[in-house]
């Protein structure tokens, strides 16, 4: 028997719930690992303390005492994140990357054109025009555009479902303090 498989059997071992054929392995196993032999000798240890401690005292109003103790202290309203602060910030930031865009003007006309030819459906015309605003990485400039669109998407769900399930969020943390 390994000590792995011994280990969690000390305990019902101790206690004499072990099949005997269980047993009669565990023993030997006691007998030739150290290891497990010292684990055995402090859970007897604290079985014997567990056995011999006397109970605490509890008045017969222990029940009542809990409770008006518990509804004496006073509950802490749950803190809010500043979910306001965390928007403010991804907007400005979105902003500020729109407003760098912004500012290469000649760039614009070439996303309006490879924005058509996208929706025209003409992907080579659609390519070149990328090709041509950012010529060192075309996926890039569609990738970053893409994540942004997608961003936006995600912003605009999240706010959707926040108003929508705040009012049934807090009706049930409400009732979830009450009980």
């Amino acid at each position: 028997m390994r000590c792995s498989s011994c280990e969690p059997l000390l305990d019902a071992y101790l206690d004499t719930a072990l099949h005997p054929r269980r047993s009669h392995a565990v023993a030997d196993h006691l007998r030739s690992c150290v290891g497990c032999a010292a684990l055995f000798e402090e859970l007897r240890v604290i079985d014997a303390l567990l056995t011999t401690a006397r109970p605490p005292g509890v008045h017969a109003d222990f029940t009542a005492a809990v409770v008006s103790a518990t509804h004496a202290t006073r509950t802490r309203a749950p803190r809010r994140a500043p979910f306001g602060a965390a928007l403010l910030l991804y907007l400005g930031i979105a902003w500020a990357v729109a407003a760098f865009a912004a500012l290469r003007a000649h760039d614009v006309g070439r996303f309006a054109a490879a924005a058509t030819a996208f929706l025209r459906g003409n992907l080579a015309t659609f390519g070149a025009i990328m090709h041509a605003v950012a010529p060192a990485a075309p996926l890039a400039a569609a990738a970053v555009t893409g994540v942004l669109l997608i961003d936006l998407l995600l912003l605009a769900a999240v706010l959707y479902g926040y108003r929508r399930f705040r009012p049934l969020i807090a009706l049930y943390l409400v009732r979830g303090e009450r009980s």
